[in-house]
C-alpha cells in the first residue's frame, strides 16, 4: 500500500511546514515508531509499493491486469478536494464511472496517453500545496494538467523521496527549538490493554465476546514500549517525556510498564475520564462543557509508590476540527471555534489556567478540506498568535508550570473510540486472530524453552519481531463488519503471513489454518452451495448419472476468480461435495488442456483445518489406480478405505469419516491446491473454505424440514 509515501509528501510534511510559519504555536505531534521506520525505508530505497511500481512503468508496457488494477485504484484520494479540482483528473475519474462500472468494462476508452496522465496525478494530486509552491517544476506540472512526458513522471516520483527525506529533520529541529514536543506510541501500534489483560474489554462491555484462550501477552506490552524508547532516541536523540497510547487505549495493567520506562505523561478521551470518574461530562446544547474544571486539567494517576501525568481530550472540539469544520466557511470554522475557546477565558481555578486538549489523527483529516487545510489553518494560527489571552502549550512545559494536584486511583480501560475496546476484539474475525496470534506466540515459547535460545538470538528475535507487527492495532481494525476497505484481502493476507515466518524461520511446517483467511466465515458470501441430501456415488470417474452428484454442494470456480485468475486461466473448473452416512465424496472437474500443462509431477492436495489438521494427496493423471494419503500434522499416514479414481475430466474420491477422524455434528472445513514442486497453481475456493456438518442420523429428515 502507498499511504506511508502519500502521506509523506502531503500531512507529515506540511503540518511541520505550516507550523514552521507560526512560531507562537507550540503544538504536539505524535509519531509512531514503526511509521518513522517506514519513512526511513523510502529514504533510503528499501520500500517500493504497489502503486510506485505500476507507476514507474510505462503505459505502453503496462499489462491488462496492470490497467485493470491502476483503474480500480488510482482514484484512491478524496473526489471533491483531490481529483475534482484539476480538470485532467476529474476528467479520468469522469470516465472511469466508478459507481457503475467495472474496470474491465470501460479499459477500452483509456488510451496510452490517458493511462499515464493517470500515473501521474495519482501522485501529484497528494503534494502538500505548500510543497507545491515551493518548487517551480510541480507547480508547472499542476499548470500542464495533460500530456505529461515520462521524464516528468520520473520527476514526480523521485521528487516524493527528497520530500520524504525532510520530514524527521523537520520534526526534529522544531522539537530542538521546544516549538514541539514530539511523543511516541507502542512500537507497532498495539493496543496495550489487550496484550495486558484481554478481559480488561469486558469492564465496559461486560457481555462482548472474547476468544476461546486469552491471550496474556505482558511482556510483549513491556518490549513494544521498550522498543518504541529506543526508537526514539535513535530518531531524536532523547527520551520522550509523553505517550500517546495507540487509539488512546488504557488500563491499569499497562500504567507500570509506562512508569518503568520513564514518561511523564500519557493522554487519552474525555470519555476515559467520565468512566474512570463515574459521572459524564455534560455539555449544555452548543456542546460546551458545563464543569470545565473537571475536564480542562491535568491528572496524577498513582500506583506502587510512582505517578504518571495524564490529560485527556476534549472531544467535541477534537472532533470539530477532525470532521466537521471541513463543510465550514474558513471565517466560520474559525469563528465557531474561537467562540468555544474564549468562552472558557472566565474560568479560572487557584490561578491556574485552564489546560483544553485537542487531539485528533494529524493526516486524516485534512483531505477533507479544501488545500489540505491549509486556509483553515494558516486562519487558526493567526488569530491565536493575535490573542494575548491564549497560548498554544506543550504538554511538557504546562506540566512543569502547572504540576497535577488531583490524583486517580484507577482508569477505566477503553479507548477514545466508545471508551471501550471493541473496535479490536469481540468479533468472530477479531478472536479469530488473536487466536492466531497466542497459538503462533505459544509456539515461539516452546522453542524458547526447547532449544534454549534468548530473545536475542538473531533467529529467534526476528520471530518475536513478527509476533510484536501482528499485535499491531491496525489488523484487528480492518477485520469484523465496522470497517469497510477495498484491500481487506490484502490486510488478511499480511497478518497471517507475519506468523507464517514464525515457523519459517525454525524451518518447521506452517499450520494450514494460517492459509485460510480470516475474513471467509463472515464476511464473505460462500461461492459455493451445500449438500442438499445423502449422495449414492458410484466412483468411475465419469458423470454416469446425470442426478447422481445432483444433491452435492455445487462451486464453479468461474464465478470465483478476480482479474489476475481470469486473466490467465485455471485448470480446475469445479468442485463437488456431499456424502452418505458414513463417507466423504468430493468430485473435481478439469479443464483437461490447462490440466496437461501440469502432468508431470502435478499433486492434488484437500487440507482439512477442522475439526483437526490433516491432508489428502494424490498424484494426478497416474495411468494406475489413484491412491490418496492421509498426512496429519504429526506426519503419521494411513491410507486404509480410501479409492479414487480419474477418468478423463473427472476426478472422484470417496473416504470414511472413520479413517478421517470426524464423528458425527463435528464442523468440517478445508480446501483443494492443485501443486507442482512445491508451487501452489490453483487453490479453491479461493479465499474461503468449503465447510459442512459431518452428518448425524436425522440429516436428511432435517434437510427436509428446512
Amino acid at each position: 500500500m502507498p499511504w506511508v509515501r502519500l502521506h509523506g509528501i502531503k500531512d507529515y510534511i506540511g503540518m511541520a511546514l505550516l507550523l514552521d510559519e507560526y512560531p507562537e504555536i507550540h503544538q504536539t505531534f505524535n509519531y509512531v515508531p514503526c511509521l518513522l521506520d517506514q519513512l526511513r525505508d523510502y529514504e533510503n530505497n528499501r520500500a517500493v509499493d504497489r502503486f510506485w511500481k505500476l507507476t514507474e512503468i510505462s503505459a505502453e508496457d503496462l499489462t491488462e491486469e496492470d490497467r485493470l488494477y491502476i483503474l480500480d485504484n488510482f482514484f484512491s484520494a478524496n473526489h471533491l478536494n483531490m481529483i475534482e479540482v484539476y480538470p485532467r483528473y476529474k476528467e479520468l475519474l469522469k470516465k472511469r464511472n466508478l459507481r457503475r462500472k467495472r474496470a474491465l468494462d470501460v479499459l477500452k476508452n483509456y488510451s496510452h496517453k490517458d493511462f499515464q496522465d493517470l500515473q501521474v496525478w495519482a501522485n501529484l494530486a497528494w503534494y502538500h500545496p505548500l510543497i507545491i509552491q515551493r518548487d517551480p517544476v510541480l507547480a508547472e506540472l499542476i499548470r500542464k494538467g495533460e500530456e505529461f512526458t515520462k521524464e516528468e513522471k520520473e520527476f514526480v516520483l523521485s521528487k516524493q523521496i527528497e520530500v520524504i527525506k525532510q520530514i524527521i529533520p523537520l520534526h526534529k529541529r522544531l522539537q530542538d527549538s521546544k516549538q514541539i514536543e514530539i511523543t511516541t506510541s507502542p512500537y507497532y501500534h498495539p493496543i496495550l490493554p489487550l496484550l495486558c489483560n484481554q478481559e480488561s474489554a469486558r469492564v465496559v462491555l461486560p457481555k462482548i465476546s472474547l476468544p476461546k484462550k486469552r491471550l496474556l501477552a505482558t511482556e510483549d506490552a513491556k518490549a513494544q514500549v521498550e522498543k518504541a524508547v529506543l526508537s526514539y532516541q535513535k530518531y531524536f536523540d532523547q527520551k520522550p517525556g509523553g505517550m500517546w497510547p495507540s487509539e488512546g487505549a488504557v488500563s491499569d495493567e499497562m500504567i507500570p510498564i509506562l512508569m518503568e520506562n520513564g514518561f511523564n505523561w500519557l493522554a487519552s478521551d474525555e470519555e476515559i475520564l467520565a468512566c474512570t470518574l463515574g459521572s459524564q461530562i455534560v455539555r449544555d446544547k452548543y456542546g460546551d462543557v458545563v464543569a470545565p474544571e473537571v475536564l480542562y486539567k491535568p491528572y496524577r494517576i498513582r500506583m506502587n509508590d510512582n505517578d504518571i501525568n495524564i490529560v485527556f481530550r476534549d472531544h467535541n472540539l477534537s472532533d470539530l476540527i477532525g470532521f466537521q469544520y471541513s463543510q465550514y466557511n474558513v471565517d466560520n470554522a474559525v469563528s465557531d471555534f474561537m467562540n468555544r475557546i474564549n468562552s472558557l477565558k472566565k474560568y479560572n481555578f487557584n490561578g491556574k489556567p485552564l489546560l483544553v486538549t485537542i487531539i485528533l489523527d494529524g493526516e486524516n483529516a485534512w483531505e477533507y478540506y479544501p488545500q489540505s487545510g491549509v486556509d483553515f489553518l494558516r486562519k487558526l494560527y493567526e488569530v491565536i498568535s493575535n490573542d494575548r489571552e491564549l497560548e498554544c502549550v506543550r504538554i511538557c512545559d504546562y506540566l512543569e508550570k502547572y504540576p497535577s494536584e488531583q490524583t486517580l486511583k484507577h482508569i477505566c480501560p477503553g479507548s477514545w473510540i466508545g471508551h471501550n475496546l471493541a473496535t479490536w476484539i469481540g468479533h468472530e474475525e477479531k478472536n479469530t486472530a488473536w487466536e492466531f496470534v497466542d497459538n503462533t506466540r505459544a509456539f515461539l515459547l516452546d522453542q524458547t524453552v526447547e532449544e534454549h535460545q534468548t530473545p536475542h538470538n538473531g533467529i529467534m528475535a526476528s520471530a518475536w519481531e513478527e509476533i510484536f507487527i501482528a499485535e499491531g492495532s491496525d489488523w484487528y481494525w480492518w477485520f469484523g463488519d465496522d470497517h469497510f476497505t477495498a484491500h481487506k484481502d490484502e490486510f488478511d493476507s499480511l497478518f497471517r503471513l507475519h506468523l507464517k515466518n514464525v515457523y519459517k524461520l525454525f524451518n518447521v511446517d506452517i499450520p494450514r489454518v494460517l492459509d485460510v483467511p480470516i475474513t471467509a466465515k463472515t464476511n464473505r458470501r460462500k461461492p459455493y452451495t451445500y449438500p442438499k441430501r445423502f449422495l449414492d456415488i458410484k466412483l468411475d470417474g465419469s458423470v454416469s448419472n446425470y442426478f447422481e452428484w445432483m444433491d452435492a454442494g455445487k462451486y464453479t470456480a468461474s464465478k470465483d476468480m478476480d482479474t489476475m485468475h481470469r486473466t490467465s486461466g485455471q485448470p480446475v473448473q469445479g468442485v463437488f461435495f456431499g456424502f452418505d452416512l458414513d463417507n466423504l465424496f468430493v468430485r473435481i472437474d478439469f479443464d483437461e488442456i490447462l490440466l496437461s500443462q501440469y502432468k508431470e509431477k502435478a499433486n492434488l492436495v484437500i487440507t482439512f483445518v477442522q475439526p483437526h489438521e490433516l491432508q489428502m494427496h494424490t498424484a494426478i493423471l497416474s495411468d494406475s489406480p489413484l491412491r490418496f494419503t492421509i498426512k496429519d500434522k504429526d506426519h503419521k499416514h494411513g491410507g486404509e478405505n480410501i479409492y479414487s479414481i480419474s477418468l478423463g475430466k473427472i476426478l472422484e474420491l470417496s473416504c470414511s469419516f472413520a479413517v478421517l477422524n470426524f464423528s458425527p455434528g463435528m464442523e468440517v472445513e478445508f480446501f483443494i491446491e492443485l501443486v507442482k514442486d512445491d508451487e501452489i497453481i490453483q487453490r479453491v475456493p479461493l479465499r474461503t473454505v468449503f465447510s459442512f456438518t459431518v452428518p448425524t442420523q436425522d440429516y436428511e429428515r432435517i434437510m427436509w424440514q428446512v
